[in-house]
């Protein structure tokens, strides 16, 4: 295991979670199915990275992307999401 491919991950999950929430706000359930499959499969990798606070975060979010559809704050969630992983996406950027 590579920490850029633990961080590739983690920064796509956090991309496949974001796209749930704007699915789940635009009413497009396709989409948000289509999104929370991707992002399942790709929990599924980084669990397999040897990761587990990776792995644990990623359902973390998930089950957040859950609270926050449920509390009407999907906006909010996504900003914090995007904050969360952005260092990861900045580290594979460069």
């Amino acid at each position: 295991m590579t920490p850029d491919r633990a961080s590739f991950y983690f920064a796509n999950l956090g991309a496949d979670i974001i796209r749930c929430a704007l699915a789940l706000e635009s009413g497009n359930i396709k989409n948000y199915e289509a999104s929370r499959e991707r992002a399942w499969k790709t929990l599924s990798r980084l669990e397999k990275e040897n990761h587990p606070e990776a792995y644990e975060e990623g359902l973390l979010m998930l089950r957040g992307l859950l609270y926050a559809h449920a509390s009407q704050e999907l906006s909010r969630f996504r900003r914090n999401v995007d904050d969360l992983i952005a260092p990861f996406a900045l580290r594979l950027a460069l």
